[in-house]
């Protein structure tokens, strides 16, 4: 089980203000679709059926996304992302 600090109010440290744990999931999980997608990996069909109901999330991401060298394989861009993402939150 993980716990969470709470600050002031109760509110939740580790949560953007506004969005709800399955949101945050939602938008990581776009975020994770798009890499491998552009990095030339193979989604599988739950997976493009994934991005598509999330359109609107997944044009707000492709902005977003962390510029790799294509020589970089799948997992490793994924890890360098979700280090990426661990310090911006620390931040």
């Amino acid at each position: 089980m993980i716990t969470r600090a709470t600050g002031a109010g109760g509110m939740n440290r580790e949560e953007a203000p506004g969005k709800s744990p399955e949101d945050m999931y939602i938008q990581q999980k776009v975020r994770v679709l798009l890499m491998l997608k552009k990095m030339g990996s193979n989604l599988t069909p739950s997976e493009e059926a994934f991005l598509r109901s999330y359109a609107g999330v997944v044009h707000s991401q492709m902005s977003q996304l962390p510029q790799h060298n294509i020589d970089q394989g799948a997992e490793d861009v994924v890890m360098a992302f979700s280090r990426s993402e661990a310090e911006d939150r620390r931040q």
